[in-house]
């Protein structure tokens, strides 16, 4: 299990640069590898669930995790998946924070 399970996202400042490719590369190594690195500037991952309701438990749990976090993510709930993308919207790209977020999101998914 990755140790970004046990961490918590911080505050970054604007003005904080994104990630460079290889720490992005290091990191995306201790994540689920359906995470994937979109043009070096957000991870993406979809999850495939039996029916709606189970994408939309996925959700509420995704958001009650982000707001702990003060770490939002952009979600698409569609029958039977939900697409999750993250970013730091303050560093205009990737940060630790991502990273992180991913790991405890992978914990909540079936």
């Amino acid at each position: 299990m990755s140790e970004l399970v046990h961490q918590h996202c911080t505050p970054l400042p604007p003005g904080t640069p994104p990630l460079a490719a290889a720490e992005q590369a290091a990191l995306l190594g201790q994540l689920d590898p359906a995470w994937r690195i979109v043009d070096g500037h957000h991870l993406e991952r979809e999850y495939r669930l039996a029916d709606f309701a189970r994408g939309l438990a996925l959700v509420d749990a995704i958001g009650a995790l982000a707001q702990a976090e003060d770490h939002h993510p952009e979600l698409l709930l569609a029958w039977g998946r939900v697409r999750v993308r993250l970013w730091t919207h303050s560093v205009g790209g990737l940060s630790r924070n991502d990273f992180i977020l991913a790991a405890r999101i992978d914990r909540l998914a079936p």
